[in-house]
């Protein structure tokens, strides 16, 4: 059932319900630092090759700080699939937005196989309390 509410979207909204109905790990939940909308869970946090975070660089010498999460309900994988310059080698990658304002999360990997990871940007999650 779609609530609406007059201070968020109602994509907002619908991301917010999924987060509460799905089975996930307790945990504080991360929202999107530009909007506040649930993203994912502490309890999401994953390892990746030994860490949950990671520091990277891409083509253009941007760093990022990422954190691994398992599921990210509240983001969704806004580009084709690439291999090209992939943090995680034998991964394909995707650009991850906020469901809610589209602001960049980070990115979605996967190996065609399993259902993948969340890569997300750290500085750009808040957690909840």
């Amino acid at each position: 059932m779609l609530r609406l509410d007059h201070d968020r979207s109602p994509e907002h909204t619908l991301v917010e319900e999924y987060l509460e109905e799905a089975e996930t790990p307790p945990g504080p939940v991360l929202r999107c630092r530009a909007c506040g909308a649930a993203i994912t869970s502490m309890g999401q946090r994953t390892a990746v090759n030994g860490r949950h975070d990671h520091v990277f660089f891409n083509p253009h010498g941007h760093v990022f700080e990422i954190g691994c999460f398992a599921r990210a309900p509240g983001a969704f994988p806004t580009s084709p699939p690439s291999t090209e310059f992939s943090w995680f080698p034998g991964l394909t990658w995707q650009v991850a937005a906020c469901a809610a304002c589209r602001v960049h999360l980070g990115w979605r990997f996967q190996d065609g196989r399993h259902s993948g990871f969340f890569g997300l940007i750290l500085d750009r999650l808040i957690e909840e309390g």
